[in-house]
């Protein structure tokens, strides 16, 4: 009778450990495999007495022991060696969504905590260790102005790595880099929002993946004059900067290819990726070719640091965050004092205030030396060690960019998520613009309500009749007008620049349409880049899309060109993406008007559609779903052209302090072109 009792008493015993491991393990992790709890390195117990458990830690390397942990620690963990320590990652097995197994690193610091006295200042680089971690799950999210479900911290300098496994270079081969850039309005944003297992996992040819946390909000971007005073301006694109200079120097322990290393960017992203091929020289870059999708240096209105706006909203910062009677000389003092919390509410509310005119507060501004004489836009003079230097729009001008390989593109209906939904008047679309663009005269608003016809006043001839139910009258001609002021013509101005350089120039448009409205919305395009099956099941057309678009970006990263060596190499349905040819003439010295060009011809502002007549993704929608067509090559419209002319022409508006240049800066502008 006792041996039959033996055997209950053992499962009632491995049935209590296993709920205290479950438990445990819960407390330690989120549903997505964020460190929640504070957990120590890989080292002998004695080595762990000058670790701090409560309050802010400033000891570089204790502080990332809170975002490491041993627990998943086995012989087959793939391990790296770095002069800052040893780490130790996991294998992500192959299976249904994974074509092949994934050696993943996550949470890898790349700079200390930006906590306390190293708030509000540059990176600083992390001391050598000889100590072990285990790099397993994601680190801290740096904090921002949306609530989010995973942790966030100031200890959130930290990327991951991704590789597929077996294919870590040796025998003199090295693999291609690349290094994606997270979007978010500078505001918010994470590394893990793209799916870089994947993108890896299903890529050809083997490549390393690589994404990574920077600051945003007010702690990476707070513009004002004592900002720039204090040189604490664009401090999340300076984590940017040190974050490609760690991947240059210790990718190669990956098995990476330092001289192969692609920057790929999605909106606030992409935005950072064109900001950076202003700012570096050719001989200086740590990158070799870009990747922006829906994006690019004059894609987000980038004024001068003393703009009103940003005078204001830094004024109401302070005010929120409680320190408004603090003197000048204090001001940051203070704030590296305040609880994290405090400053996070406080930048909150004053996103909330701003963030449905689209007037975002905490944005990248021009750190340069500049003229706070509101009368000039220009800022001829630069500083050294600024990073951006000019008005973007004049850098293109004068050739200040470098001319590497692009591959760039934008989503038919960029602007569906940010434009007010129920808007009905005319004076409601105008007022949505004016408020964004103040220096808009009474001739831009007539030209851009001839563009945009009413499709209340003018419904016979305006293509925005057609809104979902619910919407406002306007909400497709706002749709259509802001995705072209923010998205689609900066992109295109992108390309028209570059492609005028020598280096080969890709340009796509996404069509498939997803969603209640049945639009292709911004970012939508993410998980077919990325190959993302758990988006794409079930979904044949998609998935026919996202092997076309997924291979091709792959390529571009790899070789410099998404077309394969051979033709018999494309994915069913993708044909021969072309190289952008502009529409328009002007040098990069021309004119801000810029004319179509002499002649025509069907390469002529060639575009790679990708999705069109896809459906398979909206919602609500009764009847066959169509597969629509893979990709298909097509030119842009005169009405598209005359579109963006507008834009272009007036894109000093969103730039410096939101004037025209005058024709004196205009001389100047020519001139410096030359030198």
């Amino acid at each position: 009778m006792g041996l039959g009792r033996r055997p209950l008493l053992s499962t009632a015993a491995l049935c209590a450990f296993t709920l205290v491991a479950l438990l445990c393990w819960l407390y330690t992790h989120n549903n997505e495999g964020y460190i929640i709890g504070r957990l120590q390195p890989l080292v002998p117990a004695g080595e762990q007495d000058d670790l701090a458990v409560d309050g802010v830690n400033t000891n570089p390397i204790a502080d990332k022991d809170a975002i490491m942990t041993a627990t998943a620690s086995t012989t087959a963990s793939p391990t790296i060696t770095l002069r800052q320590g040893r780490y130790t990652g996991v294998l992500e097995p192959a299976g249904e969504h994974l074509p092949k197994a994934i050696e993943a690193w996550r949470g890898i610091p790349y700079a200390q905590s930006t906590a306390a006295q190293n708030r509000f200042r540059p990176p600083a680089p992390l001391p050598a260790s000889t100590r072990s971690f285990a790099a397993v799950a994601f680190g801290q999210v740096c904090p921002g102005t949306k609530e989010v479900k995973y942790p966030e911290g100031e200890d959130c300098l930290n990327l991951n790595v991704f590789r597929q496994a077996g294919s870590n270079g040796g025998k003199g081969v090295k693999l291609p880099v690349v290094v994606y850039v997270h979007g978010g309005a500078f505001n918010m944003g994470r590394a893990a929002e793209r799916d870089m297992v994947s993108f890896v996992a299903w890529a050809e040819a083997p490549i390393i993946g690589v994404s990574f946390n920077y600051r945003v909000g007010a702690l990476g971007f707070l513009p004002s004059a004592l900002t720039a005073k204090e040189g604490l301006l664009n401090l999340g694109l300076r984590d940017q900067q040190f974050l490609f200079q760690w991947v240059k120097d210790n990718i190669g322990a990956f098995g990476g290819d330092v001289d192969n290393i692609t920057l790929m960017g999605l909106s606030a992203g992409a935005h950072s990726v064109g900001h950076h091929l202003m700012s570096y020289s050719s001989s200086s870059a740590p990158f070799h070719k870009v990747i922006l999708e829906s994006g690019g240096p004059t894609a987000r209105a980038t004024f001068a640091p003393t703009h009103p706006r940003h005078l204001v909203q830094f004024r109401e910062f302070l005010i929120e965050a409680g320190v408004e009677s603090v003197t000048e000389r204090s001001i940051f003092e203070k704030l590296r004092s305040l609880p994290l919390a405090t400053l996070v509410a406080a930048s909150r509310k004053v996103w909330s205030r701003y963030q449905d005119p689209v007037c975002w507060p905490f944005q990248p501004v021009i750190d340069g030396a500049y003229h706070a004489d509101s009368a000039n836009t220009t800022t001829a003079e630069t500083n050294s060690s600024s990073l951006i230097h000019d008005l973007p729009i004049l850098n293109f001008r004068r050739g200040a960019f470098l001319n590497i390989p692009i591959l760039t593109g934008f989503n038919t209906n960029e602007g569906t998520v940010f434009v007010p939904p129920r808007a009905q008047t005319n004076d409601q679309f105008l007022s949505f613009f004016t408020g964004m663009i103040p220096s808009l005269t009474a001739s831009d608003l007539q030209a851009l309500q001839s563009l945009y016809p009413d499709p209340v006043a003018s419904s016979s001839r305006s293509p925005y009749r057609d809104v979902p139910k619910g919407f406002g009258a306007q909400w497709a001609r706002l749709d259509a007008a802001y995705a072209h002021y923010a998205y689609s013509c900066p992109v295109l101005q992108s390309a028209h620049f570059a492609s005028q350089r020598g280096q080969p120039v890709y340009v796509y448009r996404f069509a498939a349409r997803a969603g209640q409205w049945a639009t292709a919305n911004h970012a939508d395009e993410t998980p077919l880049v990325t190959h993302d099956m758990d988006e794409l099941k079930g979904r044949p057309g998609l998935t026919a899309v996202a092997d076309a678009m997924h291979a091709a970006w792959v390529r571009f990263a790899v070789t410099g060109d998404p077309n394969p060596a051979k033709k018999k190499g494309l994915a069913k349905g993708m044909v021969q993406w072309p190289r952008f040819e502009s529409p328009f003439r002007g040098d990069v010295s021309g004119e801000p008007t810029l004319r179509e060009k002499e002649g025509s011809g069907s390469a002529l502002g060639s575009v790679l559609v990708f999705g069109d007549g896809n459906d398979e993704r909206a919602t609500g929608r009764d009847g066959k779903r169509s597969r629509g067509k893979v990709a298909k090559v097509q030119s842009l419209s005169e009405e598209e052209l005359r579109q963006c002319r507008f834009w272009w022409e007036r894109v000093e508006l969103s730039e410096g302090f939101g004037k025209r240049l005058s024709a004196e800066e205009e001389k100047r502008v020519k001139r410096d072109s030359r030198l």
